[in-house]
């Protein structure tokens, strides 16, 4: 592994040329990774001012994800780079990440708040090699912004809906597992708008439709579904009442080898859910829009 993000580092300043060619603004851009086996996580994000979020750098990296990086611009750097819990799916290529001496335009990078996901040894791993690169760790809770200002005279932000600050940190009905205390993210492009579930089960979703910020939760498009799409000890994302207030009509989904569980597709398909899957094809998709008009799709949808 460590190899392979020495053979990034060194391709960094062709990339960079790429990167200048082929900028664009006033775009919002998710793409999805096929990272390692699949089933884990790597998200990249053009945001509409030219700078990139990567949300999640799970273990398991190998050449074809190296190569799609680089393809995306990716040795120009990331301004934003968030975990979402404490699992090796989803953090557990970070320290490798900011080991492999990759720009970081920002002197942070953001993680969710709670004991939950701050003493496993990925996290550990990921806080040493935070500390080696003099970055701090910004542990948010729902309601702050990673960003809150407007591009072009449209609305772009990038706000934490879950974890509750009541939910974290040893309070009577503290989340039990970093699953459920996952950072989850809307992110937000005129009245375009994307949430970033993390490992967020079912019991989270009612969470945020019961608290302060369930409002956040309208209005959006694409959601990365929570856990992989698969059940996990009878915990399921996708609740249908989540689904309705959401809106979506689009689901990325990193399921790798595992099939997506059954209730998870009628669920969608029950709501014309168009889904993409890190277990199709390649593994890699993308979406696009301009803010106000309606995503464009690198390719069809696993469904329908």
């Amino acid at each position: 592994m460590k190899k392979v993000l020495g053979l990034l580092c060194a391709t960094a300043a062709s990339a960079l040329v790429a990167t200048s060619a082929q900028a664009t603004t006033g775009f919002l851009k998710i793409h999805m990774l096929n990272a390692g086996d699949g089933r884990a996580d790597c998200f990249i994000i053009e945001l509409p001012d030219n700078t990139k979020m990567v949300v999640d750098v799970a273990d398991g990296w190998d050449t074809t994800l190296i190569s799609k990086l680089q393809a995306l611009g990716f040795g120009g750097g990331i301004k934003y780079l968030v975990g979402s819990h404490e699992h090796v799916d989803h953090i557990g290529g970070m320290d490798e990440f900011l080991n492999s001496g990759f720009t970081i335009n920002n002197t942070q990078i953001y993680y969710p708040k709670g004991a939950v996901n701050g003493d496993g040894p990925h996290y550990v791993n990921l806080a040493a090699a935070c500390n080696r690169r003099g970055l701090a760790i910004n542990k948010m809770v729902a309601g702050q912004y990673i960003i809150n200002t407007t591009f072009n005279g449209l609305a772009f932000k990038v706000r934490a809906i879950s974890p509750e600050n009541s939910l974290v940190d040893g309070g009577s009905d503290d989340w039990q597992t970093e699953n459920e205390a996952s950072l989850i993210l809307k992110v937000t492009y005129g009245n375009k708008s994307i949430l970033l579930q993390g490992d967020g089960y079912g019991s989270t979703e009612l969470s945020i439709l019961a608290g302060p910020y369930a409002r956040e939760v309208s209005a959006c498009q694409v959601l990365k579904v929570g856990h992989h799409g698969v059940n996990a000890n009878c915990a399921l994302s996708c609740r249908e009442a989540y689904l309705d207030a959401s809106g979506v009509s689009k689901a990325l989904i990193t399921n790798g080898y595992l099939g997506i569980d059954a209730t998870i597709k009628s669920r969608l398909q029950a709501r014309n859910i168009h889904y993409w899957s890190t277990g199709s094809g390649d593994g890699y998709s993308w979406l696009s829009t301009d803010g106000t008009s309606n995503w464009v799709e690198g390719e069809a949808p696993l469904w329908p």
